[in-house]
């Protein structure tokens, strides 16, 4: 079945030769075939199209090294399709065979690697391991370094599968090694993310974590798309662990265009599957059977034999939650069957589910086999985290047969398990890593954009140097020109340092701030009020991710805005334990989305009412603050009943000086937006209010530029 079309192609060859007479040359057949290559992964329809052409034309002028390296480049088109008829293994096993006859090394290597990833999919891991051994052999013998990193890959991806942790692990950093040698990002970064994933299976998940954001900023670096999509899945993987079902179905929503985009039926279906198991965990069934559909539908396209297994397994574990237990048992001795049929190394799981599904039928006896059975395979591949399920089942089970020495001894292995494998590190380590990469991204951004200006700048005045040299007789006119431009980069430079002030003001509120927020919840949590902290924390960050990501921008929307002064007024109460009260008013002409206004220049006034108006009162504070709409700007009013800026400045003369520039700088940003805007009604008022002759209190009253994002 396999030759037939191959003899199809032949004969249209040899036919349209005799038509058209028309001649190729080897070096426009190498280009097809390293274009096919490249593509492979990314568009595999097109490149089984420019393989098919390098193939035809390789035949024709009789040309074997092209006709092998076509058949290659087919080969892996067809295997990031997962072709139904097996192309992938005819391919790679005819280019094996051409290569042999020309003894080509690296050739043979490639297409032994090829090879032992289509055995993998097949589930024959015997035979997979067989080709990515002599893969490495004959890399090794061309002193080919990328392609050894790709069999070190393999092997230790088929260690794992086997469970050998150990192994699988020295053989990934084997491949990290290598790649780290000769600077090959990519491949660095798979095998980056291949070692975090043998972390994970060992229950080592602060390293586990480690790894996956490293991987993640090298696949960013260069763009993968395919490299990013297979991170997002790691992470929110780890999310999953730590029961963060929101985060984890954000990050897996964030993968599942990538992968069907570029086409990866293996990647979707796996997501599918982690999606359907979120849905599990919030109790949302209907949602999860629709992805668990969706995945049975795309390894029955594949012919996976060992996704299948995992779709019924995880359809068995599905109806088992909706109590619908004949089903699970149907679904769970098929997917037994599947797995057993190809020796899965993930046997135990299906065993587990099959003794759940029993004690649910109040077969005890039955379940008491499986579980056992699972217990044991658990155990014998030391799979600690499966090993404290079966311990947990095994326990009540023996309980309900009244076997309460077996039960409090399996309980007991399990509790100890389950200390073993719990971090509450972990549990924080995910939050704050994703933080610093969004941070460090940002930066990173900022600093190429700071060395592109540099480059302009330099590149003008180079030019400018070379213009004056040749045109001596302009001088006067080049004197004057030189004269206008530097007064106008000096005037920019000018509103530019005014702008770096303002954001040094706010990145200096960031280390005093941090620092006296991270002690209120150490001592909220030294009080035993966990949950308290818990909220002051995710406010924290909150806060603090606006600010990251408002400091870049120009302008921003009212909505976003207003939820940053939120976040810092509420921040503030639960730091001086409800001190002082507050009210936000927003007019309904303005749209929160649709406006937008300079950001941070209304919380330096938010921080004045605070720290220097309602804290010093003995009297609980109140501080009301209004967004209006008047002619084409917005009027940002504040009002607190605090001390008043003469007793406030009366008080700060007993303190240590510290200078505030806050008022200044606000000042000279809205003159900076008065002046190129040309609006003379952006203003800036300090109002202090009386009572009874008395102070009681500040009004600040600024006129706000503004935007609308959207425009009918």
């Amino acid at each position: 079945m396999t030759i037939f079309p191959f003899l199809i192609v032949c004969f249209w060859c040899f036919d349209c030769r005799a038509v058209t007479n028309q001649p190729y040359d080897t070096s426009t057949i190498n280009t097809q075939t390293r274009n096919a290559l490249i593509n492979a992964r990314r568009d595999p329809e097109r490149s089984i199209v420019i393989a098919r052409k390098a193939l035809d034309e390789a035949r024709e002028i009789e040309y074997t090294k092209g006709i092998a390296d076509a058949c290659y480049a087919l080969g892996s088109a067809w295997l990031a399709r997962y072709n139904i008829h097996d192309s992938a293994t005819y391919y790679n096993k005819k280019a094996l065979d051409i290569y042999t006859e020309l003894n080509d090394m690296r050739g043979q290597a490639r297409a032994c690697y090829g090879l032992a990833y289509v055995y993998s999919f097949k589930g024959d891991l015997e035979e997979s391991e067989k080709y990515g051994s002599l893969s490495l052999t004959y890399f090794e013998k061309a002193g080919d370094k990328p392609g050894m990193i790709n069999a070190f890959s393999v092997l230790s991806y088929l260690a794992k599968q086997k469970k050998d942790m150990v192994k699988a692990r020295e053989l990934i950093e084997q491949a990290i090694e290598t790649a780290r040698s000769v600077n090959d990002t990519l491949p660095l970064a798979d095998a980056i993310n291949s070692l975090g994933n043998i972390y994970k299976d060992m229950a080592l998940f602060g390293q586990a974590i480690d790894s996956y954001f490293e991987a993640l900023n090298l696949w960013e670096l260069k763009k993968d798309s395919s490299g990013i999509a297979i991170a997002y899945g790691s992470i929110a993987l780890m999310y999953y662990f730590q029961k963060n079902w929101d985060k984890a179905l954000e990050f897996n929503l964030r993968k599942m265009p990538l992968s069907e985009a570029a086409g990866n039926l293996w990647e979707v279906s796996k997501t599918c599957n982690n999606i359907a198991s979120i849905y599990n965990s919030k109790k949302e069934y209907d949602s999860a059977l629709i992805f668990l559909r969706k995945s049975l539908r795309i390894n029955y396209r594949m012919k996976y034999v060992s996704g299948i297994a995992t779709s019924y397994y995880n359809f068995a574990n599905t109806f088992l939650l909706l109590h619908e237990n004949d089903s699970a048992f149907t679904c769970i001795k098929k997917a037994l069957s599947l797995a057993d049929s190809i020796s899965d190394p993930g046997l135990a799981n299906y065993y587990v589910t099959l003794g759940k599904v029993q004690e649910a039928r109040r077969d005890y006896s039955g379940a008491l086999n499986n579980l056992l059975m699972a217990y044991n395979l658990a155990k014998k591949y030391n799979q600690p985290i499966l090993m404290s399920e079966c311990a947990d089942q095994l326990s009540y089970i023996y309980h309900i047969l009244d076997r309460n020495d077996l039960a409090y001894n399996y309980l007991r292995e399990h509790i100890l398990l389950q200390d073993s494998i719990s971090n509450n590190d972990f549990l924080n380590k995910v939050t704050r890593l994703e933080i610093q990469h969004e941070y460090d991204k940002k930066q990173r951004a900022a600093e190429y954009a700071r060395l592109e200006e540099r480059l302009i700048r330099d590149n003008k005045i180079k030019q400018q140097k070379q213009y004056l040299n040749g045109l001596l007789i302009l001088l006067v006119l080049g004197a004057l020109v030189s004269y206008l431009y530097i007064r106008q980069s000096r005037l920019k430079a000018s509103y530019t340092r005014i702008d770096l002030e303002q954001r040094l003001l706010r990145n200096q509120m960031n280390p005093h701030f941090i620092f006296n927020s991270l002690c209120t919840i150490q001592e909220l949590i030294i009080n035993g009020k966990p949950s308290k902290a818990n909220t002051y924390l995710t406010k924290v960050a909150r806060l603090m991710r606006n600010i990251l990501e408002n400091t870049r921008k120009e302008y921003i929307p009212v909505g976003k805005e207003i939820e940053t002064i939120k976040l810092y007024l509420d921040i503030q109460q639960l730091r001086f334990e409800q001190k002082f009260d507050y009210t936000i008013t927003v007019d309904p002409a303005i749209d929160a989305e649709d406006f937008s206004v300079p950001p941070m220049l209304t919380q330096p006034c938010v921080e004045n009412s605070i720290e220097h108006g309602i804290l010093p009162g003995k009297k609980k504070g109140r501080i009301d603050i209004r967004y209006s709409l008047y002619k084409d700007l917005i009027r940002f009013e504040i009002t607190d009943n605090g001390v008043g800026r003469a007793n406030a400045a009366t008080r700060e003369k007993t303190l240590p000086v510290k200078k505030s520039v806050s008022t200044d700088l606000i000042s000279q940003r809205l003159g900076y937006f008065r002046k190129i805007l040309h609006m003379k009604n952006i203003i800036f008022e300090i109002t202090d209010l009386y009572e009874n002759a008395k102070a009681s209190g500040t009004k600040v009253i600024m006129m706000l530029p503004c935007k609308k994002i959207y425009t009918v």
